[in-house]
């Protein structure tokens, strides 16, 4: 279960790169801090990603 979770977790983040490279900035500005993709994007993503590994374990009874 953790291999899947940090497969899925790296994942994520690959994608939110990809997504915010296609979009136009350009890698200086991804990395810049503050900035929008390190300091809102990227929390609010891992968030949701998190919300979902709670939503999932709730739903096969492992939290309540």
């Amino acid at each position: 279960m953790i291999k899947q979770y940090d497969e899925g977790e790296k994942q994520m983040y690959a994608t939110l790169r990809m997504m915010a490279m296609e979009k136009g900035p350009k890698k200086p500005e991804l990395d810049a801090s503050p900035g929008k993709y390190e300091d809102g994007l990227q929390p609010t993503a891992q968030q949701w990603y998190q919300n979902g590994i709670k939503d999932a374990d709730m739903k096969m009874g492992e939290r309540y």
